[in-house]
């Protein structure tokens, strides 16, 4: 079901933000999300200590999983690199790769300060 929410997303993204210009907005979108939500998700214990392990794994690998998309990205880029779109595609790798490390470090930072809430023990 994740996966379906997941993946059905994305899909609708890229029918709301199409390619303009030449530039694949919703994968970027979609990209950069992702990594900062999985990101949190990984490092937000305190809040994801009370779920059973199943809701985290499924919100990982199944919904973030099959919203973000490396086969799109490829695929969105060799388009890019067979129409010799040099510095398109240079930015879509750089704002893929580089904004996508700066929103997982930016998920890591939120789980760490703003969920840094104590667990309350079970009894």
């Amino acid at each position: 079901m994740c996966a379906f929410i997941g993946g059905g997303s994305r899909y609708l993204l890229g029918v709301v933000l199409p390619v303009t210009a030449g530039f694949p907005w919703a994968t970027v979108l979609v990209n950069l999300l992702g990594s900062g939500l999985l990101a949190w998700l990984s490092h937000a214990e305190r809040v994801t200590a009370r779920w059973p392990s199943a809701v985290s794994v499924g919100l990982g690998v199944g919904g973030l999983g099959a919203f973000t998309t490396f086969s799109t990205f490829s695929l969105d880029l060799e388009r890019l690199l067979n129409h010799q779109a040099w510095g398109v595609a240079g930015l879509y790798v750089g704002i893929t790769l580089i904004g996508g490390l700066l929103l997982s470090w930016l998920g890591v930072w939120s789980a760490r300060r703003w969920w840094a809430f104590p667990v309350e023990e079970e009894s």
